[in-house]
């Protein structure tokens, strides 16, 4: 007789669309527990079931505790996309009315929308510190662009933390609590997973999807006093530099290791694959 295989242990059926998930009473961290009360459509049982495993693997790999914020955008509504699932701060602020789309993301307009966190780096006291830091987000939208995808800076020159992921001349920019701009690398896809990192007073780097794309050497001067926005630069209080990228994920914290970011990477991936975005 043929082996009939369980659909519990298909490895072929994700999670979130199972029949099957939730029937036998999962239990969930504590973190996932107080994610859940924050959402104003209680999610289903297949949907806890992925945020649960995604914290757990963060929690397992190191991540979680160096987070200040992490904004899986990519939900089943724009409430729950705009909740931070680290903490009840910093949750986002849709601002000139970026497109929200189910299990995808915010997407901007290049001209006025974009999302603020909340997060002001020299005043957080969080994880996000001078010479360990990150910022990251994970694009849908691959197109050259003059915005910025997260940043914050305190004066044109001054204590910049961005990213730029793909310019209008195909390349990179990232910036980490310094005043010079640095150099910058060629980047010809801005679709994927973007931690621009600083591990030191001058090492910083950008890694995509989990791999290194670019490193630079100029040293860290002080914390922003903007807070931090997605989808544009925050220079001094005046919003500008938008983009119009699809924004599925975006995080702030401490440094991460290469083993760290690459577990973080997986993470979300498998996250992401599991709604049906990436």
């Amino acid at each position: 007789m043929a082996a009939v295989l369980s659909p519990l242990r298909s490895p072929l059926r994700s999670p979130l669309h199972s029949p099957l998930v939730g029937k036998w009473g999962a239990s969930y961290t504590t973190e996932a527990e107080a994610l859940f009360a924050r959402f104003t459509t209680p999610p289903t049982a297949a949907r806890k079931v992925l945020i649960n495993s995604f914290i757990v693997s963060l929690k397992s790999a190191g991540v979680w505790t160096k987070l200040d914020a992490l904004w899986i955008m990519a939900a089943a509504d724009s409430q729950a996309a705009r909740q931070n699932w680290k903490v009840d701060l910093y949750n986002l602020t849709a601002v000139s009315s970026p497109t929200f789309t189910t299990d995808r993301g915010f997407a901007g307009d290049g001209s006025a929308s974009h999302l603020t966190t909340g997060f002001t780096p020299s005043t957080a006291g969080g994880q996000f510190a001078l010479n360990s830091s990150h910022l990251g987000v994970w694009s849908r939208t691959n197109a050259q662009t003059a915005g910025v995808a997260i940043g914050a800076r305190t004066a044109a020159g001054s204590h910049q933390s961005l990213i730029i992921i793909r310019s209008a001349s195909d390349l990179e920019v990232h910036r980490l609590n310094q005043d010079a701009n640095g150099a910058s690398s060629a980047s010809t896809d801005s679709s994927g997973d973007f931690i621009a990192r600083r591990s030191g007073a001058a090492a910083t780097a950008l890694l995509r999807n989990g791999t290194s794309i670019s490193t630079g050497t100029v040293a860290s001067t002080a914390l922003t006093t903007a807070g931090v926005v997605l989808g544009a630069l925050n220079t001094g209080g005046v919003i500008g530099n938008f983009n119009n990228y699809q924004l599925a994920a975006a995080s702030i914290g401490a440094s991460l290791s290469d083993a760290e970011v690459t577990a973080f990477y997986n993470a979300k991936l498998a996250y992401l694959q599991a709604v049906g975005a990436a």
